[in-house]
């Protein structure tokens, strides 16, 4: 590893950052859809166990 934080800022920019995502023909985004459907399920419970708590009115 070099001492150059220039250097070293550069490798990690072209390791992370990359357009190999692009090239991927992923079709229906199925992991992006059972995020979201994950996100707003604990966002209902949890709007319920707080109301059953008494915290939201």
């Amino acid at each position: 590893m070099s001492a150059d934080p220039g250097s070293l800022f550069g490798s990690l920019l072209r390791g992370c950052v990359s357009d190999r995502y692009l090239k991927i023909d992923r079709g229906l985004p199925l992991e992006d859809v059972a995020f979201l459907l994950l996100g707003i399920c604990s966002s209902v419970v949890t709007t319920y166990l707080l109301s059953l708590a008494g915290i939201l009115v």
